[in-house]
């Protein structure tokens, strides 16, 4: 499978999901909670970037994810979606850092880790990749099959497992 044919699939498995949910999986519980009299104009550009993001308008989501988090700094929340914003302009490395910053972030949130390890796999370490499956499977270890973010667990597994298979297989010359 060529490059493209497999950023293809990889994009296909990264956001078809997200589009048929109309936001980003994730998304309605990891919003920003800051003191919104003090970062109006910060929660704003979360906003907007969410909804350039639900359009399809990647490059203006990408810009005010960046005003952002320049002004809150580290946030789990607002990463993840950068990391989404940059699958959807093509930059797969970009997003990975994304990824990996919202999972240092908040370790404890679903739908980065299923992300990060789908990155991973597709860009060829599967060591990383493993890594957040496992973190993954302890998650739902612990969830039991009936915790709230159940589903989310799944599919993040299923993500991850999806490419790294994908990735597995022999490319041909």
């Amino acid at each position: 499978m060529n490059r493209t044919i497999a950023f293809a699939a990889l994009s296909i498995a990264l956001l078809l999901p997200s589009a048929s949910l109309g936001q980003p999986p994730g998304m309605v519980a990891d919003q920003p909670r800051v003191n919104t009299g003090r970062l109006d104009g910060s929660i704003k550009s979360y906003q907007d970037a969410t909804k350039y993001y639900q359009a399809g308008q990647y490059k203006q989501a990408e810009m005010e994810l960046e005003k952002f988090l320049a002004a809150v700094g580290e946030h789990a929340g607002g990463n993840f979606m950068m990391g989404l914003v940059q699958i959807g302009l093509q930059d797969i490395e970009k997003a990975r850092t994304s990824f990996r910053a919202a999972v240092k972030s908040d370790p404890s949130m679903v739908a980065p880790r299923g992300y990060l390890g789908a990155v991973e796999a597709f860009l060829g370490n599967p060591k990383s990749a493993i890594e957040q499956k496992t973190a993954l499977e302890k998650m739902a270890t612990e969830c039991g099959g009936n915790c709230p973010k159940a589903a989310d667990i799944t599919q993040a597994l299923q993500r991850v497992e999806e490419n790294l298979a994908a990735a597995a297989q022999p490319q041909p010359s």
